[in-house]
């Protein structure tokens, strides 16, 4: 009986990640065998009923960080990776299929905690394979080819990974939509103040860290939305301690007036990715910077502004038709005119 582990997994407060587990573990489901999740934060995703759709969490050795971060070179820094993740590591044998699913882990200086579990899964004679991933074709050097090559199958959740990939001959590759598209919304009570007409936005830390401008650009986004919307909805999407939204859009609230600062409805802490989605489909329009946040707008047939940094972005935008309403980050002063043309195209 075949055995699934799912790695890259970073924990349920990154609700994008918890999307992709929740379509995910049905999926593999079938094959018949146990799913085991490695996951760095095994209480999020108990917080978050992650533990109920698995059989098995396992968590990373989180203390190695900084040694894993002090060693100098790939092959230095793979072997600390293997003590980071040493127990998840251990129930790799020739009946485990290795399925990662970190989206777009392998875009990352770290994707040699990717390849890690990849060459272990080869070692022992067990399968490997990417599911749902997005890989910037200029990171794509000698040895991540190799790697990449010796996967077993990957499954490019987008037009222009799929693409480069087989630019350098890596064939194994099918395009898939990313797994979260399938999520299904969760109806949730709306927030106060939610009305038809409500404005969802989403504001990464990471993202504003690439650009000094963003945060002002989206206060004029919020300023202009705030004059014709019902009320703004600040919806984070993630939530992990060094990379928390909701800090982001407390910085961009308080660059509004009063006035528009009554008219703000927040997401609840508590909501899991389906229930966020739910709110997303209920607002109508979307202006953000997180990917999954898109992705459950573009799910739902709501009209989404994204802000841009990666591959991922401008793939997928791409592939659903909306690659002109995906603003690359250093662009960000063309948010205030699309975000007028696409509100009043909608409305």
């Amino acid at each position: 009986m075949k055995k699934i582990l799912l790695y890259g997994h970073g924990g349920a407060y990154n609700h994008g990640a918890e999307a992709i587990v929740r379509t995910s573990v049905p999926v593999f489901r079938q094959a018949g065998g146990p799913v085991l999740l490695s996951t760095h934060f095994p209480e999020q995703d108990r917080e978050f009923g992650l533990d109920k759709l698995v059989d098995k969490l396992i968590p990373a050795s989180l203390s190695l960080v900084p040694e894993e971060r002090a060693a100098e070179g790939f092959a230095a820094k793979e072997r600390i990776a293997a003590k980071i993740y040493r127990e998840a590591l251990a129930e790799i044998d020739r009946d485990t299929i290795c399925v990662g699913i970190g989206g777009d882990n392998y875009c990352y200086p770290n994707w040699h905690r990717q390849s890690i579990f990849h060459r272990t899964a080869k070692e022992r004679g067990g399968k490997s394979i990417l599911w749902g991933c997005s890989i910037e074709p200029e990171q794509i050097n000698g040895e991540m080819k190799r790697v990449l090559s010796e996967h077993d199958h990957i499954y490019a959740r987008e037009g222009l990974t799929a693409a480069a990939l087989r630019k350098h001959g890596i064939t194994q590759v099918t395009q898939a939509k990313d797994p979260a598209f399938s999520l299904l919304p969760e109806p949730v009570p709306l927030p106060e103040n939610f009305g038809e007409h409500t404005a969802a936005l989403n504001l990464s830390p990471m993202v504003l860290r690439r650009s000094k401008q963003l945060l002002y650009h989206f206060a004029e986004c919020a300023h202009w939305l705030s004059a014709r919307a019902d009320a703004l909805l600040m919806i984070p999407h993630v939530t992990t301690p060094a990379d928390d939204d909701k800090q982001a859009l407390e910085e961009l609230e308080q660059l509004l007036t009063p006035s528009e600062r009554s008219r703000i409805c927040w997401a609840p802490a508590h909501l899991n990715a389906a229930q966020r989605k739910y709110l997303i489909s209920k607002c109508a329009i979307l202006v953000c910077c997180r990917t999954h946040a898109s992705i459950a707008a573009y799910s739902a047939g709501v009209p989404v502004i994204v802000v841009g940094y990666s591959v991922k972005s401008q793939g997928i935008g791409l592939d659903v038709g909306m690659e002109r309403w995906v603003v690359p980050v250093e662009n960000s002063a063309d948010l205030v005119p699309l975000t007028a043309e696409l509100w009043n195209r909608a409305h």
